[in-house]
């Protein structure tokens, strides 16, 4: 996935992202095409992951837990290749952040360390 890509939206602004691919319908219709088959795909592996990072979790068997994690791995894996195969057709974009704005939330989260239970 290339984050480097620019593409300017109606309204001119300056966004990551590639330009709607030709393979994407202009006009969405009753018909199921590629953009809908790829967002269904993404969407499952969402979920996926959502749950076995519960299993995980949860699971008391240090052999099971070592196969979870595995599995989790492949389909954090699947999931990214999807998602980067929709930002690539340009199903994707997102706002750029300027240097103030990435300081100010990593600032944030970085913040949130404190309340953790555990110090790191």
């Amino acid at each position: 996935m290339d984050t480097q890509s620019m593409v300017t939206s109606k309204m001119g602004v300056q966004k990551i992202g590639k330009t709607v691919s030709d393979e994407l319908p202009k006009v969405k219709d009753v018909n199921l095409n590629i953009r809908d088959k790829l967002n269904d795909i993404l969407f499952y592996e969402k979920h996926n992951l959502v749950n076995y990072q519960i299993a995980i979790n949860e699971m008391i068997n240090d052999d099971l837990r070592a196969l979870l994690l595995s599995n989790h791995s492949k389909i954090q894996n699947t999931h990214t290749t999807y998602f980067s195969e929709l930002f690539n057709l340009g199903e994707y974009q997102a706002d750029i952040a300027t240097p103030p704005q990435v300081s100010d939330i990593f600032d944030v989260f970085n913040g949130y360390k404190t309340q953790l239970p555990i110090k790191q």
